[in-house]
């Protein structure tokens, strides 16, 4: 049997992006996992897990993706572990009550700034482009909801601009420099 080339390449092709699929898939499914240990010190985990479900989504479709999309996805990821599980370390240790934690959004707004700065002043190291920071920031910020939305909009809030504060920082002192 004969096989033309065209349709040898094209089934090969078919089969790499199938196999990369699978694998952006699984990385992105244990990452909304981990991101997701965060719900359960939440007393209404519902909004936290839909951002960890989203969290999912966007990953796996940037690591299939590729390029700068994967870069920009994994910073952001790595860099909102830290609003991810800051507050939810503090609820678990105790150092508020399940209903109310009125430090909660300090924490978030603390949290914001350390994952600003990080993900800025790694982001510039690596010149990232739109498509890089796209998706750093859109990971970043779900990844960090996760953790600071059990705060509600205050700690939503002061995760954002935690964020942006700690992501001047770098970009400051880079022009400064």
């Amino acid at each position: 049997m004969i096989v033309d080339e065209a349709d040898l390449a094209a089934h090969a092709r078919r089969a790499y992006e199938r196999g990369r699929l699978g694998w952006s898939v699984r990385h992105a499914l244990a990452a909304a996992a981990i991101a997701g240990v965060a719900c359960f010190t939440c007393a209404a985990p519902g909004a936290p897990a839909a951002c960890a479900a989203a969290l999912g989504v966007l990953l796996a479709a940037c690591l299939w993706r590729g390029g700068s999309w994967a870069r920009g996805a994994r910073l952001g990821f790595l860099a909102g572990l830290v609003p991810c599980f800051f507050p939810a370390a503090c609820r678990a240790l105790h150092l508020c009550s399940q209903q109310a934690c009125l430090g909660l959004s300090g924490v978030c707004l603390v949290a914001g700034v350390v994952a600003g700065a990080l993900a800025a002043g790694i982001g510039l190291r690596l010149h990232g482009d739109r498509r890089f920071w796209l998706a750093a920031a859109t990971a970043l910020v779900l990844a960090g909801a996760v953790g600071c939305l059990s705060a509600g909009l205050a700690g939503l809030g002061g995760m954002a601009v935690g964020i942006l504060a700690g992501a001047a920082a770098p970009v400051l002192v880079s022009r400064v420099a």
